[in-house]
């Protein structure tokens, strides 16, 4: 039996997915593919935003879903 456990809210943290980030070319282009999608730059937001920026549901959800 497999089991799947996302943090939730929370656990979100200004830099999280970073040194992947720098250290990963394939995780830079889901990264850059992620900014598309979500018609905005998460990127930014959780490499550079403050705490108040990542507290937003819109921001919260897809930065947990994405790098855990």
């Amino acid at each position: 039996m497999k089991a799947y456990v996302f943090p939730g809210q929370g656990s979100q943290f200004v830099g999280m997915g970073k040194e992947l980030y720098e250290s990963s070319d394939l995780a830079k282009n889901l990264f850059e593919k992620a900014n598309e999608i979500l018609g905005f730059n998460i990127t930014d937001i959780m490499f550079n935003g403050s705490e108040e920026d990542l507290k937003q549901t819109k921001v919260t959800q897809p930065a947990i879903f994405y790098i855990r």
